[in-house]
């Protein structure tokens, strides 16, 4: 989740700065990738940024496949 559905705006004479709450910079994007098993979300993985496939390679190689059992 980020904060872009919130914009402030503000006014003020020419050459004087605007003070507000935010900076106006967008935050950076937080993403989450985990399986679903018996109810219970397993291996959880936070990435900054966007998810590719290479992200949800690594995820699924060095976090999900290791303590997947035979069969599922």
């Amino acid at each position: 989740m980020d904060e872009r559905d919130d914009y402030e705006y503000g006014w003020s004479p020419a050459g004087e700065r605007v003070y507000g709450l935010k900076s106006g910079r967008r935050q950076g994007r937080v993403n989450m990738i985990a399986g679903y098993r018996n109810g219970q979300l397993i291996a959880p993985f936070t990435v900054e940024g966007a998810c590719n496939r290479t992200v949800f390679e690594t995820w699924l190689e060095s976090c999900l496949m290791p303590i997947l059992q035979p069969g599922e």
